[in-house]
Parts: C-alpha cells; sequence; structure tokens
C-alpha cells in the first residue's frame, strides 16, 4: 500500500500538491479525511474551506489541467458518450459529448478538466428567489429556507469577489445612478458578472493562493470507477488513471479511503456514479433540469416605455458609460414574472430583457426528464455509459404562455410591442444552455429526492453531493453561486461532523 504526504521544509504543516493518477501505482491506497470527486466550483469551495479549517482533503479530477482542451476532445468522446433522448433526439442529439459552439469552442457543457465548467463560465452570478424554496402546486419547493442560504449566500458572494451580497434593483438602482422600471407584474432583477480574474476556480487565487497552493492533495487524471460501500457506509473509492495513447487506455488503479466522501462532478456524472455503483435510491436520475433558451422573441419600441435612467439599471451603465467596479465585476438587469403573478397563475420564473430575441425559463420538475445507464459500454473502462431523457410538459408550456402573454400586455400599456412564437415553433428551437439541475435531488423524504438537507445521500451515512444536481427545482437565477452557497454550508455540516481536526501527520511518501 502506498500512501502519499509530504510536509514543507522547516515546517509542521502538510505541502500543497498536485499529482498525476499516472504516478500513483496498481494498488495504492491514499488515505484521507475528506475526499471529494471533482474540481468545479462545488469541489474546490468545499475543499478549500475543509482545508483551511484543518481538515485533511483529497480532490480528484478525471481531466487534467485547464490547457488541456483540444487534446481532451476525444478523451471526453470516448467517456462522456451515450445514448440523448427526448427533446434530445432532435433539438441537441450529440447533448453529451457537445461543445458549446463548435469544436474551435473552449468551453462543454460536461467539463473533464481542472477547475470543471469553470474554466470557461461566464460569470453571471445572482441567489435563487425566495419564491424558488416554496412548496407549490407542481414545484416541490425546498427542504430548507431562502433565510436558511442568507448567511453562506454573503461568504458565497465575498468567494466570488462579488460587489457585495445585494442583488436588489432599488441598490442597484442608486450606484448608477437610475430608476427601477415599473412594468406592471414584472420584478428587475440585478445580475453580477464577476470580474475575469476570478471566474476560473483553477487558476484564480483565493486570498493570495490558488487552489492548488492552498489544498492539501489534488490528483488530475483521477476516474472515479466505483464507490465501493456495504451496510450503509462508503468504505472506499476505486480510481483509475489514464495512458497517454490514443485512444487512451487505463494506466493504473488504486483507492482512495477517507470517513466522508463527496461527488461535486455535475449533475448528468453525479447520478451516473450513483447509479453505476448502486449506491443512493430509485429516486437518483430523475428530475433532470436546466434552463432551456430559444430566440425568436422580439421586443420592439414606440415612444419612451423605459426611460433612459431606467435602461441604465437594465444595461448597467452609469451617465458615462458601462459601470464596473475595481474588481471587474459588471452588472444588467432582467424582467421576470413577480413571485405574486408566479404563485397567482401558477408559473414557473422566466426572464426577458430589451433588445434581445432569447427567452429563458424555469423548468417544472418531470421525473421522467432523467438520468440512466445506457445499454453501451465506453470503450475505455467497460462501463455503462448515460443514458439522458429530455422533456417539457404541459406545466412548462404553461409558464411560457402565460408568461409571454403577460410581457406583452405590460408592454403594449407602455407603448411597446412584443412578439413571440408559438410553443410548439418554440419549442423545436430549445437548448439546454448550460445549466444541469436535479438529478440526485434534495428532500426531507427519501421517496421523494436522492439526498437530504445536508447533502447526505438517502441511505448511505458518509456520502454526501455538491452542485446543482441536489436543487429541487431550478428557479431562474443562474446556478453558480447558489452551488458556491451550499459548498460553504456543506464544509460547515462537514466540518461540525468531523469535530475537531486531527493534528496532520507529516510524513513523506512511504509504503506501508
Amino acid at each position: 500500500m502506498r500512501v502519499f504526504r509530504r510536509i514543507l521544509p522547516g515546517s509542521d504543516r502538510e505541502a500543497p500538491m498536485i499529482l498525476d493518477g499516472r504516478d500513483i501505482g496498481d494498488g495504492g491506497v491514499i488515505a484521507t479525511q475528506v475526499c471529494i470527486v471533482g474540481s468545479g466550483p462545488a469541489g474546490i469551495t468545499a475543499a478549500l474551506l475543509l482545508q483551511k479549517a484543518g481538515y485533511k482533503v483529497v480532490l480528484i479530477e478525471g481531466g487534467r489541467n485547464p490547457g488541456y482542451y483540444q487534446e481532451s476532445w476525444a478523451e471526453k468522446n470516448l467517456l462522456y458518450a451515450g445514448q440523448a433522448e427526448g427533446l434530445f433526439t432532435t433539438n441537441e442529439p450529440d447533448f453529451l459529448i457537445q461543445p458549446y459552439a463548435g469544436q474551435s469552442a473552449r468551453g462543454w457543457e460536461r467539463e473533464r478538466v481542472y477547475g470543471g465548467t469553470s474554466t470557461h463560465w461566464g460569470g453571471q452570478t445572482r441567489p435563487l428567489d425566495p419564491i424558488t424554496f416554496e412548496a407549490r402546486p407542481g414545484f416541490p419547493g425546498w427542504p430548507i429556507t431562502y433565510e436558511d442560504l442568507i448567511p453562506y449566500y454573503a461568504q458565497a458572494a465575498k468567494l466570488c469577489v462579488l460587489h457585495g451580497d445585494d442583488f436588489s434593483a432599488d441598490y442597484w438602482a442608486g450606484v448608477l445612478s437610475a430608476e427601477v422600471p415599473d412594468i406592471a407584474g414584472f420584478d428587475t432583477e440585478m445580475y453580477q458578472f464577476m470580474g475575469g480574474a476570478y471566474t476560473n476556480f483553477a487558476t484564480r487565487t483565493f486570498d493570495g493562493v490558488t487552489a492548488a497552493e492552498a489544498i492539501a492533495e489534488i490528483i488530475v487524471n483521477a476516474t472515479l470507477l466505483e464507490i465501493q460501500h456495504a451496510g450503509g457506509v462508503v468504505q472506499g473509492l476505486r480510481v483509475a488513471s489514464l495512458d497517454t495513447s490514443f485512444p487512451p487506455a487505463k494506466a493504473t488503479e488504486f483507492t482512495i479511503t477517507a470517513d466522508v466522501y463527496v461527488l461535486a462532478c455535475g449533475a448528468v456524472e453525479n447520478a451516473r456514479q450513483l447509479l453505476l455503483s448502486e449506491a443512493g435510491n430509485d429516486q437518483v436520475g430523475r428530475y433532470f433540469q436546466c434552463h432551456p433558451l430559444s430566440g425568436g422573441s422580439a421586443l420592439s419600441v414606440s415612444g419612451n416605455f423605459i426611460s433612459p435612467a431606467a435602461m441604465r439599471l437594465i444595461k448597467g451603465q452609469t451617465p458615462t458609460g458601462t459601470w464596473t467596479d475595481d474588481n471587474g465585476v459588471t452588472v444588467q438587469g432582467r424582467f421576470s414574472p413577480s413571485a405574486d403573478i408566479q404563485r397567482q397563475y401558477g408559473i414557473g420564473s422566466c426572464w426577458f430583457r430589451p433588445y434581445t430575441s432569447s427567452y429563458y425559463f424555469e423548468m417544472r420538475p418531470n421525473d421522467e426528464s432523467r438520468i440512466t445507464l445506457a445499454d453501451t459500454v465506453d470503450p475505455v473502462f467497460g462501463q455503462p455509459q448515460t443514458r439522458i431523457r429530455w422533456e417539457v410538459g404541459p406545466g412548462d408550456q404553461h409558464t411560457y404562455e402565460t408568461s409571454t402573454l403577460l410581457f406583452q400586455e405590460a408592454i403594449g400599456a407602455l407603448g411597446g410591442q412584443f412578439y413571440y412564437p408559438s410553443w410548439e415553433d418554440l419549442k423545436s428551437q430549445l437548448i439546454v444552455n448550460g445549466h444541469h439541475i436535479g438529478t440526485t435531488r434534495m428532500s426531507a423524504d427519501p421517496a421523494k429526492g436522492a439526498v437530504d438537507a445536508d447533502l447526505r445521500v438517502h441511505g448511505l451515512d458518509n456520502l454526501y453531493v455538491a452542485g446543482s444536481s441536489v436543487f429541487p427545482q431550478g428557479g431562474i437565477s443562474n446556478p453558480t453561486l447558489t452551488i458556491v452557497a451550499l459548498s460553504v454550508r456543506l464544509a460547515e455540516h462537514l466540518g461540525e461532523r468531523l469535530g475537531r481536526a486531527r493534528p496532520l501527520r507529516t510524513a513523506e511518501l512511504e509504503d506501508a
């Protein structure tokens, strides 16, 4: 058994490490307190905070470094391919392996690289709305409240180096010397866009150091093959590395043991990993959601239906130009149905914005929109691939048709015009838009969800899940700020569970 540790010269503090899985020989065993699988914002946030609190953390990533994009395309095609069904069949048949925009694009919807999808994240942030946490017809609500998350949103805003944690339109009207638009039934919701120096969690700094400098051990090229569990307890993770041949082949296989384990691999892979290992209950994989996006709507103006000051609020501009703070944060507004309108008409949220032709909405959770295991296997490890089905239903149609009609009426009353396509025309254009939600949703009742309010997998004492896969419903805000907030909360919970950090033993690489 090989256990990997090292210390800083002249110090009793363990030094940070980035290892390649190929450097760990067959049969090696790495022992730690916390093992986190996945290096996007969810995984890195939890790892940083736990490491800072004095706990021993190992973070593993199936991919390699952030400069590995083009070379990793073939690897992603081999390991991420599968079967896409439902609306994917016509709209995005290659969804599981599809980059955002062509083979020259840097970003893929599903990343297999150190840093995860933060490596191409646009930095758009906003908390979920309080109504997202409420149970109402067609929407399950969350087992925690908006108020429960407020302190964690504040910490997430600091981690993301935002311009504070106040997202209210009134606050930003003051910052921008503007006014809040008055559109009947619709709120002006403000989004902060992070500065470009802070969006990539793999390369940015946190309090002056990168994640690689702060986390005790990071292992890249380390693909999770199996969650080994018995009697309701995870006993270890079976992990493998790839060689550099083409097509790649397995190079080494090793084991990681820990007190607690966290899956932070994204909504598709979190579910697949649980299914591969028969871990969790029959709710795993269900309720796949996204923020469906389509073009086709158009807004035209006759008269001064939105004042110049209000337009500055929407566009994030001061009278002298586009506003930005010292850390590169910018802002932009959207129009969304108010909470009262959502309750009154039984719709999900959505957003509109001036002079654009896109429509973006909150899906109603649907248990037939789901992840299962395909009857095909990947050619590298011989494991079942992903089968994903995406369905939009009558509730989504109701949200679309009601919200667009209400917006059309509100804009018409102000002297503008709003055009939108039929549901069937819109449905034929819908794409997922990169936000993968649900599949391991949070619920106090194991019959209705895969993880509990602490993000612990139902039926397994020491396995947790992080990321937007735990969202019971998606709301309308971009998910990453909430992902970070939930990871802050998870780190706090794990710290309380583990108790006082054990003294970190110092030793060199040793064979045992």
